[in-house]
């Protein structure tokens, strides 16, 4: 490794180690990727019900920035799939590339590295429009950035669920301030109108009444109450997690 991929891996750590969303890091990754090992091109892929989800890619020439293809037949699916890098010196002599899909592009070679190795959530891709024979370093740097990658990317799913967990508090506490207190009220100022020295005054059965629908007013209350914490769960997938 030399002293420029090291200043480009301690940046790049640095930046996405303060990433509080996925874009943030995707932007920053597509391009330090690019920069280790001087590629023509790089691709930023995320695994999405079955699809690789071409999110970005930082390249001399358009490649399929915002395109999905099924996990099965594309070489960043592959990778995903295998859990280990793919390496493809030649493009044209590699059964697993979709050559009608390479075809337009630039892409002659390309190296391939997923994404959380143990269960890969997408892959990174390095491209090169002359023939290139990806070394082992180039591998290791890759996958080096990739971990990094991961790392950060499980930072932002817990960041986003905290933030929505917090929302749910925050709900949960107006209820319980707000929209309690006034039923409330409302049953322990009708209590006080209640003639407990003469039961049948005709007034005692409003009251009663008042106080009936107070009560369930309350407990609808209580009911949502319960209902928001039982949603406040620990563990939330990443898919959901994002989309929160």
């Amino acid at each position: 490794m030399t002293l420029e991929q090291l200043q480009i891996l301690v940046e790049t750590v640095q930046q996405i180690s303060l990433a509080r969303d996925l874009n943030k890091i995707i932007k920053v990754v597509r391009t330090s990727a690019r920069k280790l090992t001087g590629a023509d091109g790089a691709t930023f892929v995320l695994k999405d019900n079955g699809y690789c989800y071409y999110a970005d890619e930082d390249a001399i020439s358009p490649l399929w920035k915002g395109q999905r293809f099924p996990l099965e037949t594309c070489v960043s699916g592959w990778a995903m799939l295998n859990k280990k890098p793919a390496v493809i010196p030649d493009i044209y002599k590699d059964a697993r590339i979709p050559v009608d899909a390479y075809r337009p592009t630039f892409v002659k070679s390309l190296a391939m590295v997923p994404i959380r190795s143990l269960d890969p959530i997408g892959s990174i891709g390095n491209y090169w429009a002359s023939y290139h024979e990806p070394t082992a370093e180039e591998i290791e740097l890759l996958q080096a950035l990739a971990n990094i990658t991961a790392v950060s990317i499980e930072n932002v799913y817990a960041y986003v669920e905290l933030q929505s967990q917090n929302e749910k508090l925050k709900e949960i506490a107006f209820l319980q301030a707000h929209q309690v207190r006034a039923p409330i009220a409302n049953i322990l100022g009708l209590s006080s109108l209640f003639n407990y020295n003469a039961p049948n005054d005709p007034v005692n059965a409003e009251v009663v009444n008042r106080m009936k629908s107070a009560t369930e007013t309350l407990d609808g209350i209580v009911k949502e109450i319960v209902q928001k914490t039982s949603r406040i769960q620990p563990g939330q997938d990443e898919n959901q997690a994002l989309a929160s």
